[in-house]
């Protein structure tokens, strides 16, 4: 498990909870926010889980664990070895939503991808209204810009936030973030 002590860990994909990414990912209030426009049908994501195991080269997910207890998914999508850069993904199960959880996933999972993985660049996308906007703020990161009417939700066009952190301002903000108290893990 890949732990940095910020409160949770990541850990592979398992099989046996595909149906738990399933209903997670097909939630409105986690769906809402990202790029698909409808509900996920079986097949889709039975396609996604295959290819995201399949070559960990473009794509890396993890299980967001607490403790040993599946709270949500995160990872780093359109990985660039070239230019050492990726997207991140996140959502966190709705009945762990307000509890700090996104956070200790993203301090993670940024942590991995500039010291473990070697990245300079881990980058994301964020839609207007989005409450997560600000945590992404409060990490570090940099507003690079909108895009406006970007996206079509809810039959109107919205904003679209590109967002960014670069390893040397993570080194530096990495310092300011609090550790989570060691625990035990069974």
């Amino acid at each position: 498990m890949i732990d940095f002590e910020y409160g949770v860990g990541l850990g592979p994909l398992r099989d046996e909870n595909a149906a738990v990414y399933y209903h997670a990912r097909n939630d409105y209030n986690i769906w809402k926010w990202c790029r698909q426009n409808d509900v996920i049908q079986i097949g889709e994501h039975v396609s996604w889980l295959q290819y995201v195991t399949a070559d960990t080269s473009k794509v890396r997910m993890y299980e967001v664990l607490d403790q040993h207890e599946l709270v949500g998914v995160c990872g780093l999508t359109d990985i660039d070895h070239v230019n050492r850069r990726a997207e991140f993904s996140l959502y966190i199960i709705p009945k762990y939503h307000r509890k700090g959880y996104g956070k200790k996933a993203l301090k993670t999972l940024l942590k991995h991808g500039f010291y473990n993985l070697g990245l300079n660049t881990i980058w994301g996308e964020t839609y207007e209204g989005n409450p997560a906007f600000d945590m992404f703020m409060s990490l570090g990161m940099t507003h690079e810009g909108t895009r406006d009417e970007f996206y079509y939700r809810n039959g109107r066009f919205i904003d679209c936030h590109l967002i960014s952190l670069t390893r040397g301002v993570f080194d530096d903000v990495e310092k300011t973030w609090p550790k989570a108290k060691l625990r035990c893990i069974k």
